[in-house]
């Protein structure tokens, strides 16, 4: 698993902003605001108009994923969560799903013993 550095993030955060009672609405709002940005540069690309006339830009879009992923820490931290214990539990229970067997909701079976 990656380090999530999420202990550094909430000491900048709180060092930029403060720590107040709104955080877990601040941090979700903007979970949606890059989400939006990351739905924009995506749709622009491949529609090929504005800044996407030149094709889909990765860097803007790895930018937007990297900045809804930053945000759901900072609100994980908000909720005393620890991200990297969570996000390993439910890869976890991702990894255990099968869509192609169970199409309802995917809970038949074991996918990662199919090669």
């Amino acid at each position: 698993m990656i380090n999530l550095k999420q202990k550094e993030l909430y000491h900048w955060q709180k060092e930029n902003f403060g720590i107040s009672k709104d955080d877990i609405t601040r941090c979700a709002l903007g979970m949606s605001e890059e989400t939006g940005e990351l739905c924009h540069h995506i749709l622009k690309g491949l529609q090929g108009i504005r800044e996407g006339v030149k094709g889909l830009d990765k860097a803007e879009v790895a930018d937007a994923i990297a900045d809804t992923l930053i945000y759901g820490i900072q609100l994980m931290s908000a909720l005393n969560l620890d991200a990297e214990k969570e996000i390993a539990k439910v890869i976890g229970q991702v990894l255990k799903r099968n869509w192609k067997d169970n199409k309802i909701d995917g809970s038949v079976g074991d996918i990662s013993d199919n090669g």
